[in-house]
Parts: structure tokens; sequence; C-alpha cells
């Protein structure tokens, strides 16, 4: 730290306001990584909780977090006045951009809700604080930018990404930052910051016009030509005044996060409050640190005077509310469920405990019924996936169903998990670890694997289902016997795969016949084997094992038919009947999904690359919204499809357009339509 820079500690805040550089690179109001999240509650709360988790994990105490939402006066905000007229022009420098031409819908939401809050004399914010490490000067450089974390092993958010995810609950876009930390001398210290995400835009200095930046940044301003060229030197040594109570409540180091125009997750009327929104992520995501004491959060609403907590005591209360969910509120995210399903099996003393060196926990309970044995595995506290390679319902066929939660700590299981997450933290992606890194994971996996089953209890052929014999009922009628047609497959090809049969698309013939998205091939029934899992009585997913046994050059089309108890032998046999599709993925990849909320009866996809190894057999999970009975008794049928056609852009054959049109998206639509 530079002398000068140490004789201003005194007033830490003199001459702090928003800095937008200059800038060779136009920016419009949308942005990239912060389009990635929507707003929801479960990112943000999730992404400051882990960090939070971290940082106390480091400082080597329990972590406490405090979430509070007041309203400030829009001039208490850091650099208000610059922020104003600079979004005013950024506005202007967008329409001239444009050139009368009208914004896209994404724009004109963002500049519409800037525009709200500019307008209000006061602005709502949310603010968490924790007790952890904090961060010194040089570690907030890299909280500021992308892809620049300086956590390397020793934190999960190793992509440098996850800041992003609080922009979402705001409206303005700006989020401040303030910390207190310990130097190297041990004194203990602040600093603060803050980062707002605009548009580019011009601005005259002198007789000099110069475009500058979308992002600015709460530095000193005699400093700023400094930002992000000496590490720590532009900061402020001390918490703007809005921030000061919440870091003078702190006993010692901390962090406090403040999220400005704070948009209450943008949830509809009939959603839960904000305040019932973050208890429970915290305790569905963090039902294990919850549990064992390492995490207690507290969430107060000042506008009202609302108060939670989130400990040990109050998990129960939180999550018996969604117990009876069934399917996650968003792809990857932790359904209902689970999450009671997980407290259940840590609050009982009476389960099996396994400890596996100091680093990982088990525990283990026997469950009743047919349901599917789960795994769900934590990482420091935090809920990863429960669908992990080596821990699924398939790789316990043999022994009684269960439910498990693995806890892992720290070791060398823990370091690869933390590895194959990803930047949200969530899901083991193999993708993302090299070969020998996969290899390691696999092996301490099965190990896993083998350790749970050495607890468990091994299916008795006794309790194996004999079917009694039939009864036989003696009568005097007779019939002779008729003549039986062919039976066509309606797969859109011959049984073996070769010549020109099949169902042709276009009007229906009878209530039974799919209409099919793509033309049917001559020789569309691709050869392949499967094997279906069994079902779960609480899940609508249909899982099987696949094997595509030969090369599937274009697209394929994926059904689930159930049996109607009749053929063409019965005097009036009934249509094929099948099952609505809404999605279908392959180990946590979804492959096709329509929008449709009564489904489809066809989803079409692209095999992936991988499917090629016809040696290998690939995990389907099909979601359906047929009942738990039906998808005991389906039938996977596959058949290949041509891509869907696109639109001629010179409008001579209308036609073919329409017909190329309805083949492609025949298989987002409802039945029927």
């Amino acid at each position: 730290m530079t002398a000068e820079r140490r004789s201003r500690e005194a007033e830490p805040l003199q001459g702090a306001d928003l800095y937008f550089a200059p800038t060779h690179s136009p920016h419009g109001f949308t942005h990239p990584a912060l389009s990635h999240f929507d707003g929801d509650a479960e990112p943000v709360v999730r992404e400051l909780l882990q960090n939070s988790v971290d940082a106390a994990d480091k400082a080597g105490r329990p972590c406490a977090v405090r979430f509070e939402i007041r309203d400030i006066d829009n001039d208490e905000l850091p650099g208000f006045a610059t922020y104003r007229s600079t979004f005013e022009l950024a506005v202007e420098q967008r329409e001239r951009e444009r050139a009368g031409a009208p914004p896209t819908h994404d724009e004109q939401i963002i500049v519409d809700r800037i525009e709200h809050h500019l307008s209000t004399p006061t602005i709502p914010v949310l603010i968490c604080a924790d007790n952890g490490t904090g961060i010194t000067p040089a570690r907030m450089q890299s909280l500021l930018t992308s892809g620049n974390s300086d956590k390397g092993d020793g934190g999960a958010g190793s992509f440098g990404l996850g800041h992003h995810a609080a922009f979402s609950a705001s409206d303005l876009r700006y989020v401040l930052y303030a910390s207190r930390f310990r130097s190297g001398s041990g004194e203990c210290q602040s600093v603060a910051s803050g980062h707002a995400v605009l548009a580019t835009h011009i601005r005259q200095i002198g007789n000099t016009k110069r475009i500058h930046a979308n992002d600015g940044f709460w530095v000193n301003v005699a400093d700023q030509g400094q930002l992000f060229v000496e590490p720590g030197e532009a900061y402020p040594l001390g918490a703007p005044p809005m921030l000061g109570p919440t870091l003078e409540a702190m006993n010692d180091t901390g962090m406090a996060v403040c999220i400005a125009g704070f948009n209450e997750f943008q949830r509809e009327a009939s959603d839960s409050t904000s305040l019932n929104a973050i208890a429970y992520v915290a305790a569905s995501n963090f039902c294990d640190a919850v549990h064992r004491e390492a995490l207690a959060v507290t969430i107060r609403d000042e506008r009202t005077g609302e108060e939670q907590l989130v400990e040990s005591g109050t998990l129960e209360d939180i999550l018996r509310s969604r117990r009876e969910e069934r399917r996650a509120p968003k792809q990857g995210q932790i359904q209902g469920s689970y999450a009671y399903g997980a407290f259940e099996i840590l609050s009982r003393e009476d389960e099996i405990a396994h400890q596996i060196g100091s680093g990982v926990a088990v525990k283990i309970r026997r469950v009743d019924g047919n349901v599917r044995s789960r795994v769900h595995l934590y990482r420091k506290g935090m809920w990863i996936t429960s669908n992990a390679e080596n821990l699924r319902h398939s790789d316990f066929s043999d022994f009684m169903p269960f439910e498990a939660v693995v806890s892992l700590r720290h070791g060398d299981l823990e370091q690869h998990v933390r590895s194959a997450e990803g930047p949200e933290h969530r899901g083991i992606d193999f993708k993302r670890l090299n070969p020998d890194e996969k290899r390691r994971l696999r092996q301490l996996l099965r190990e896993l694997a083998g350790v749970i089953r050495s607890n468990l209890e091994a299916k008795s052929e006794q309790e194996e289902f004999r079917p009694v014999d039939f009864a036989i009922v003696q009568g005097d009628a007779t019939q002779t016997l008729e003549s039986v047609g062919r039976t066509n497959p309606g797969l859109g090809g011959s049984r073996k795969g070769r010549g020109k049969g099949g169902t042709k698309p276009g009007k229906r013939k009878s209530a039974g016949v799919v209409r099919h998205g793509g033309r049917a091939r001559p020789g569309s029934v691709p050869k392949f084997a499967w094997a279906p899992l069994a079902p779960s009585e609480d899940s609508g997913t249909f899982t099987a094992l696949l094997s595509l046994q030969e090369k599937v050059a274009g697209h394929i089309g994926i059904r689930l038919s159930v049996p109607t108890g009749s053929d063409q032998t019965c005097d009036s046999p009934l249509p094929q009947r099948f099952l609505q599709l809404r999605a279908i993925r392959c180990d946590d990849m979804e492959l096709a999904r329509t929008p449709s909320p009564n489904g489809v009866q066809e989803l079409m996809f692209a095999p992936p690359q991988e499917w090629t190894d016809h040696s290998q057999r690939q995990t389907l999970q099909i979601e359906s919204l047929a009942a738990a009975a039906e998808l005991a008794d389906a039938q996977l049928e596959i058949v290949r499809r041509q891509a869907p056609k696109a639109i001629p852009k010179d409008g001579s054959s209308v036609a073919e357009a329409e017909d190329s049109m309805v083949d492609a998206f025949a298989t987002s639509a409802e039945a029927g339509t």
C-alpha cells in the first residue's frame, strides 16, 4: 500500500464514485453472462451461501449469515447521480445505434425496470452479511471480473462467474461489496467496491468524444486509472454509509453483499414471500450443513418486521411444506421430496451411519414399498446431486430399497467432485475432467458404492413375486377362427428395417395413428436394444438402458407405448396407445423438450456423438405425464427421422414450406392437433 493511500484511510470515501472506463467494444443493455440467470431465488441465494460457507470454513468457525431486506433513500446509494446520468447517456446511444428501430423485448424490460426505480424516492436493497474471512483489496479485483477466480483448490467458485448470479436479483443491475479482513500484520481493515452493468455510451471530455464501457465500478476517482493495473489500489478503504452499520456489527472479519434495486426474485403475486423463498433455498440446498450446525441463516424484512431463522431446529417446518414435490422447479435444482428425504435421514439417530476416513460420512435408511433407491450427495454441506454415476438406483438393484446421504467434507473424493461440478456447483459432469481425473473419480465413486452395499440388505428370493395358476373355466361355446391381417408396427418402417412399409405423415386415419415430425424414410426402424429400469412410484420418469446398434445419420423419434390388451386377432382391436411425453434426458443432459403443457406423443432429436459407440449403453430418462402404473408397462419405441427442413426463402413453394413446418414442429404440438 502506498504512503499516499495510507494517508487517505482516515477518510476512505473521499472522491469515491462509479467509474465507466473508455473502451473500444460497444455493448447493449443485454449481457450474455447475466442472461444465464432468470432472477429465480435459487441460484442467487445458493451462490451467496456457498461463498459464505467456504469463507467460514477457512476462518475455522461455523458459518452465520444474515439476510436483510430494507428500503434506502436513492441518494444513499453510492454513485447514484453518476448512475442516473450514465443510464440516460446509454439510452440515447442505443437509440442512435438502432437508427429508429424498436428495442428488443429483453432490452426494453431492462430499461423499464431501471426507469421505475430511478423515478421513486427510495430503492429496495437485499444485504447478505457473513462471518467469514472477508476479502482483501487484491481479492476484490478477482470478484469484480469474470473468469478470474483466485479460490484455486480451496473453494468451490473456481470459474469466476458466480458473482453474476446476484445481478439477476437487481433491477438496477448494481451490486456493492464491503469487507472486513485481516492484513498481513493481523490488523483488521476494511475495503469496499461496487459493480454496475448498463450499456456503452458516448461522453464528451473537452472537445473529444469517446465511447465508455457498459461496466462501471465504484472506486476512488483519484486512483481510477490504476483499476485492474495495480491490484487493490483503486478501492475505498471503508464501507459506504449505507453498509457501515453492517460491517460494524461484525465481531471480527466478514463480507457484505448488497443487491441494489432488489426485485423480490421476480416472484408472482401468488408466490411465497422473498423471506420464505430465501429460507427454503437455504434449508433445501444446505440441509447437511444446517443440520450439523455448520450453518445458521437469519432473514429479516425491515419493511414488515418479519424475521425467519434457518437452523437445525427449524429445518423440518421449512422443508415439510414441499415434501410431496416430485419434480424439481427447474432443471438441475433439488426437488422437495429429495430435500425432505435427506432431512429425515440426517435427523434420525437410529439410521446406519458409516465414516470413510475423516472426510466422508454416509447415513442410510431402508424404505418400504416399490420405490427407487437414491443417494443424495452433499459437498461441504451443500447439495450437489441425487443422480451421481455409480450411485443410481440401477447400481443397487440387488438390494432392498434405501435412501442415503453422503457428506463430502474434504479429501480426494471431495476435490474431484468439486472439479466436476461446473460453475453452478450442481451435478457431476465428467467432461470437465481430464482422462486421469475421470478414471480416479469413477474409481472413488465405485468404492463409495461398495461401502454403501456393505451396509444394505440383499433381496431375498422368497420375497420375489410368484404368480398363482390361472383359473380355467369350462364352457361349451365355440367360434371359428378368423383370418388375421398383417400387423402394422406404426413406427414409420417395416419390422426388419427394410422396405417401404409404415405410416406416412399426413391425415390421421384413426385415433391410434400418431402424426410424426420429420418424414419417415425407407428402413426407418433402426436396430437397437433396450432394457427397462424399474420406474419410481414418486416420479413421472421412465428410465431405460439403450444401445443403438447401427449408425443414425439424422434424427430419431422416441415414443412410449402401452399394451392395450388386444391385437388383430380380436373382433375389434383397440388402437395403439402412446403416453404423453415432456422431455428426454441422458445422464442429466437434456436432449429434447416440448413447450406444450399437455406433452406430446413423440419427441425427436439428433443422437449425441458418443452414441456412435455401439458397445456403450446409455441411460435414457423420459419425463412423462403418465402415472407410475402406466410407466411400469410402457414399451420403448424408436424410429429414424429426417431433420426438420428449413422454410424456403424465395417463397416459390408455399405449400412445400407449410408441409415442412408441420413436419418439423408436429412433435412439439399437442397430440391430435
